[in-house]
């Protein structure tokens, strides 16, 4: 009878015990879930922002690389001189 009564007391503390450590342990998780979350957020807007930068450049490369073949064009129909075409491609890559 007695041994029924400690084994029933002891199934008691361990019910206890894992439902006062229960809260929190999923509050542990949750909160590394949201570090990780955040982590993955920053890489993302990290990326993005180096892409927006990589774009940026490239769309001023690509602007450049157009502005002087249509100079060269002008200069290859005759429109501009070649003092008039070497002071525009100057002032375009300064």
């Amino acid at each position: 009878m007695i041994y029924y009564l400690v084994v029933g007391i002891c199934i008691l503390l361990l019910i206890a015990v894992i439902y006062i450590s229960a809260k929190p342990i999923s509050m542990g998780i949750e909160a590394r879930r949201n570090i990780n979350d955040k982590d993955h957020k920053n890489n993302l807007v990290d990326d993005l922002e180096s892409n927006e930068i990589i774009n940026e450049s490239n769309l001023e490369n690509n602007n450049l690389s157009d502005e002087l073949t249509k100079l060269n064009q002008l200069k290859i129909d005759g429109v501009l001189t070649e003092e008039e075409y070497e002071k525009a491609k100057k002032k375009l890559l300064d």
